[in-house]
């Protein structure tokens, strides 16, 4: 059974393997393409705060009388909450919300070299931003971003500060799986900060769901070829045993020729007897009632020879059914009709040709003599092909061969012929033929 189906699992697996595959990467690319758009978007936000930074040093420098920095704060603040102080340095004195940073002139110093303004680390979580003007402010790395502006689809995401790597969302998928990552700076020449994103695509986020359908679908298109390919050779092998068939049937009728001749030579040989006999009672008027009768049997004879035509046709005809029914012993001995009493009582029906032509074998030609053979080397084979088919099917118990049994059951009934036709007594073959039916007929 194993065998049977591995040609159909093994169709199904290189149809499988390539979809699988296909999904896989499809979805990966899928996966990928909204991690690196998530990424932009992250990028973008962070970028457009580091702007808006400069924009606020940049208008606090414009400005001809800015406000004090303490009542500056409280006014920004809601604005950016990122923001954690704001400050000025004219170089001796310092105003802000905050202590100054430490190293603050150099930082000035720098800003002005530069032309913008320049980071200076405020610890791990932050920095300060200070611009040529003198003025600065902290900002707080953690609050750059709220959760709610981070998208689900990034699994880690950190910013490079000048006190070290924040971790803005810490990583949370771990274990085997694909790693996708993408480090980029922000848009902001003062704050030149890397941004970096990652995601690990472990098992559960693969497409499970698409490999299932696809494993199904495919299994079906496979039953479908599978079922198409075994209809067509069920239709192809339909052919070839019907061929076969009709071969068969044509075997067998070149097996039952010679028998097939025997019978229609009865029916044809009894119409010319009872055609010629009732010419001859045509002149005698007192012989009406046996001309009748022998128009009668003429009749019966044409029909019975139809009947044999018929069962011939429907033999040999190619596709044609052929019914077959048990063997009833009755009506083989009934169908023994050139042995009806007529033939053994009056003699006005014919005798079997070659069993009267075998006892004289010695006398006779030897073509003749070698066509005589060959019809009861026909017959015996016709007879011991259908006592092996009963015999087989439980209808017929052979104590010995079927050949062997062919040739007693052939003797036996033309000796009963011979017997009955001698003595005069029609019930002696119908006795002896029954009992040979008897000794074959299974119990």
């Amino acid at each position: 059974m194993f065998r049977s189906h591995l040609p159909a699992a093994l169709a199904w697996l290189l149809l499988l393997i390539p979809g699988v595959v296909a999904i896989g990467l499809q979805d990966y690319a899928a996966q990928r393409d909204r991690f690196v758009q998530d990424t932009s978007i992250v990028h973008r936000m962070l970028s457009q705060k580091a702007v808006q930074h400069e924009a606020v040093l940049a208008t606090l420098a414009a400005l001809s009388h800015p406000p004090a920095p303490e009542r500056l704060f409280p006014s920004l603040q809601p604005a950016l909450p990122q923001l954690q102080a704001v400050g000025h340095s004219d170089g001796a004195h310092w105003r802000g919300s905050a202590a100054p940073p430490a190293g603050l002139a150099g930082a000035i110093a720098r800003a002005r070299a530069l032309g913008r303004p320049t980071a200076l680390a405020a610890g791990a979580e932050g920095y300060w931003l200070v611009g040529p003007s003198g003025w600065s402010m902290r900002v707080d790395g953690r609050q750059l971003l709220a959760p709610a502006d981070i998208p689900g689809t990034l699994g880690a995401l950190s910013l490079d500060l000048p006190g070290g790597r924040l971790d803005l969302l810490a990583s949370g998928a771990a274990g085997p799986g694909l790693q996708l990552q993408r480090d980029k700076p922000l848009g902001a020449a003062s704050q030149p900060f890397a941004l970096h994103s990652a995601r690990r695509l472990t098992p559960g986020a693969w497409p499970w769901a698409a490999w299932l359908a696809w494993a199904a679908a495919s299994a079906a298109m496979v039953a479908g070829w599978t079922l198409w390919r075994r209809s067509r050779a069920y239709a192809r092998r339909e052919r070839e045993q019907a061929r076969l068939a009709a071969i068969g049937r044509l075997n067998t009728l070149g097996e039952m020729a010679a028998g097939i001749a025997h019978e229609l030579n009865q029916p044809l040989t009894a119409i010319l007897a009872h055609a010629g006999a009732a010419q001859r009672m045509l002149d005698d008027p007192h012989e009406q009632t046996e001309v009748r009768r022998a128009l009668q049997s003429t009749a019966a004879q044409a029909r019975h020879a139809a009947e044999i035509l018929g069962r011939l046709r429907t033999l040999v005809a190619h596709g044609a059914p052929v019914r077959r029914a048990p063997l009833d012993p009755d009506e083989l001995v009934a169908s023994l009709r050139f042995l009806r009493a007529k033939c053994i009582r009056e003699g006005t029906a014919p005798i079997c040709i070659c069993a009267m032509l075998a006892a004289e074998m010695p006398m006779i030609p030897p073509d003749i003599a070698d066509e005589v053979s060959g019809y009861f080397a026909d017959l015996t084979a016709w007879i011991a092909a259908v006592l092996e088919e009963g015999s087989a099917k439980g209808q017929f118990q052979l104590r010995d061969s079927a050949a062997a049994e062919a040739r007693t059951f052939m003797s036996t009934v033309h000796g009963a012929m011979l017997t009955a036709r001698a003595f005069g007594d029609p019930a002696a073959f119908q006795a002896v033929s029954r009992a040979a039916i008897a000794r074959l007929a299974a119990a």
